[in-house]
């Protein structure tokens, strides 16, 4: 579909909107650098099968209305170097008691470890800033320590949970 770029050795990231040429990118980035468990929910059997491939297109055309859409949350895509590299989110929490967000990310395994992703959690917070919210949050697995170290970096207070995860919470 695409040719594989070589993945860059320096961020220079942003974020970018997902239309459907970039939700192709991000597709075609997430069948050849992540195991679909990474980036999807369990459904219609192993692999990227079609089940999982559709909520995946579909979850990112009703992120994109944004914040205030009726999904209440925004996708961007993460580019590096002009390369789709993979997405970060943030989904309105509600009702809260100050206005409250959460974030996620997902990177494509090549593109890991390369200061990528601590750029596209400062621009996504930024985001977050701009849209009048409070406070963010996210949630990774207790055995996930490289996102616990990169959400730490950005501020987050971390506090495991007994379900085996750990929260993490940013005030703005």
């Amino acid at each position: 579909m695409f040719p594989t770029p070589e993945p860059p050795r320096s961020p220079g990231v942003t974020l970018v909107d997902v239309d459907e040429l970039v939700l192709e990118q991000l597709l075609s980035l997430a069948h050849r650098d992540a195991s679909p468990d990474e980036v999807a929910p369990p459904m219609g059997g192993p692999g990227w099968n079609p089940e999982r491939t559709a909520w995946f297109r579909n979850y990112h055309r009703e992120a994109a209305a944004g914040l205030d859409g009726a999904a209440g949350e925004k996708s961007w895509a993460v580019f590096s170097a002009g390369h789709a590299a993979g997405f970060v989110r943030l989904k309105r929490i509600a009702p809260a008691e100050v206005p409250t967000a959460e974030t996620g990310i997902w990177l494509g395994r090549s593109y890991r470890s390369r200061g990528i992703g601590t750029a596209a959690l400062t621009l996504v917070l930024d985001h977050a800033r701009s849209a009048g919210l409070s406070r963010v949050t996210a949630r990774t697995l207790a055995g996930n320590r490289a996102a616990q170290q990169l959400l730490a970096s950005a501020g987050c207070r971390l506090t495991p949970d007994d379900d085996g995860t750990v929260l993490a919470v940013v005030d703005l």
